[in-house]
């Protein structure tokens, strides 16, 4: 099916054009440490059709983003993070339970421990949404929700962002090949473009309106005809 949606090519003029967004995602950061050996190689498993082929170089942990279809890859070196992105404070407290429980007197978590975690968050919260990012980026950019939770995280970065609809089905290649049967929303920040599953960009994005931050209330309400791009 994938091979079926055409790749979206966007020029500087489409994104330039956008909704202005900044970024007030809710989140579960957590810290990959030095693991043992570094972790596994970070190659396309067999599920993808790029199988055995190399994710980025190094070793790490290797794990799949169900909203865009992409699989991605941490470093294990004690410099990445896996953003467990997009969960509500009731979501944040389990995952920090479960946290716990894989930890037990060890010091920091593993490699299984840390995939048991992603597929606890998965199959019992139904989160899907993980993606990596260097821990030093993560916590210039976010700040703790709750002090009882470390990990629980909101991002505070006032960077202003360009956000434009794709009402279609499409493939993107960025930093990862993204896949959205459905359409989705893209996002700019001038240097890069990434999509951005449409439900979870209206709960964790807000627009801006002459300096002031807004909840986004639907596609239809907030994007239009002006900000949804057309063929």
């Amino acid at each position: 099916m994938n091979q079926k949606l055409p790749l979206l090519k966007l020029k500087t003029s489409d994104i330039e054009r956008g909704l202005k967004v900044v970024n007030r995602t809710k989140r579960f950061i957590l810290f990959v440490p030095a693991l043992l050996h570094g972790g596994e190689a970070l190659i396309f498993p067999s599920q993808s059709r790029y199988s055995g082929q190399q994710i980025k170089q190094g070793r790490g942990i290797v794990f799949y983003n169900g909203v865009d279809s992409a699989w991605q890859a941490a470093l294990g070196n004690g410099e990445d993070c896996i953003i467990i992105n997009d969960i509500t404070s009731s979501q944040a407290s389990l995952l920090l339970e479960k946290y716990h429980a894989l930890l037990g007197q060890n010091k920091n978590l593993n490699l299984q421990s840390i995939k048991t975690l992603l597929s606890y968050a998965k199959q019992e919260l139904n989160i899907i949404d993980f993606y990596n990012k260097r821990a030093s980026s993560v916590l210039s950019d976010t700040k703790i929700i709750d002090e009882n939770n470390p990990f629980f995280m909101e991002v505070t970065k006032q960077e202003i962002h360009k956000a434009l609809y794709i009402p279609h089905g499409f493939i993107f290649d960025g930093p990862v090949q993204q896949v959205y049967p459905q359409g989705a929303v893209m996002v700019s920040d001038k240097k890069r473009c990434w999509g951005v599953g449409t439900d979870v960009f209206l709960r964790g994005y807000r627009k801006i309106e002459n300096g002031k931050e807004y909840n986004l209330i639907s596609i239809e309400n907030d994007f239009g005809e002006r900000f949804t791009f057309s063929k």
